[in-house]
């Protein structure tokens, strides 16, 4: 039979899983007249589990276009790339975005990374023999080295013929890594920055924090060589 905890452990966030002993109310939500049906409520000798509607309602609104206002990422993102690696005694996984010119990278990559990340970190949950413990996570971005040595800087914005348009959030935390990303070569992103913690996913499913490296094709060709152990 299943329990409550057997919901707050799921892949789902706890907060949509209650329980009720002896009655249960249920509400029209479609806002009915005054005067007409608005709730019924059941009554039961039993036991009641109660799943939010909103995890139906609303799940598909992880997959909506990004607010880039509110700074909600659309887990619509994938990557070009997913594997597990063992490497000797080291079991990595990877999530891999190539882009041409680093410029590319503050555009979406790292929410392309991040959506693709919890996804798959909920896919291998359904593994039986998946210990999130086994692997070290890390995200890699390929590109042309970044040109010139001009900083990204959080306090630029974007300019059309008609009008000067201020960074949305999102804009703005996406310019900070890939300035940290430029100079160091390696950025932290906190999922809580870009607010995963927001959608339906159970939090104890990822980590909250992703380690991204950049790596540079240095020769500008249409493809490249790289060796990847060089790198973890």
């Amino acid at each position: 039979m299943i329990s409550i905890s057997d919901f707050q452990e799921s892949i789902f966030r706890s907060d949509f899983f209650s329980t009720s002993v002896g009655s249960l109310t249920i509400h029209n939500e479609e806002k009915p007249s005054p005067g007409t049906l608005s709730y019924v409520e059941l009554i039961s000798s039993g036991s009641f589990i109660n799943i939010a509607n909103g995890i139906l309602k609303d799940g598909s609104n992880i997959y909506q276009s990004e607010n880039k206002a509110q700074g909600r990422i659309s887990f619509r993102r994938d990557c070009d790339g997913i594997c597990l690696l063992q490497l000797g005694n080291r079991n990595v996984l990877l999530i891999i975005e190539v882009k041409s010119g680093f410029n590319e990278i503050k555009r979406k990559a790292f929410e392309q990374l991040l959506a693709s990340y919890v996804k798959t970190r909920c896919m291998l949950h359904s593994l039986n023999t998946y210990v999130p413990a086994d692997y070290e996570e890390m995200g890699i971005l390929f590109s042309y080295p970044p040109s010139g040595t001009s900083t990204i800087t959080t306090q630029m914005v974007f300019a059309n013929k008609a009008a000067v348009i201020t960074p949305s959030y999102l804009d703005t935390l996406n310019m900070a890594n890939a300035t940290a990303l430029r100079v160091n070569q390696e950025v932290t992103l906190n999922l809580r920055d870009y607010h995963i913690d927001q959608c339906h996913v159970n939090p104890s499913f990822y980590n909250p924090t992703l380690r991204v490296k950049h790596v540079p094709i240095t020769n500008l060709a249409a493809s490249g060589k790289v060796n990847l152990d060089l790198y973890l």
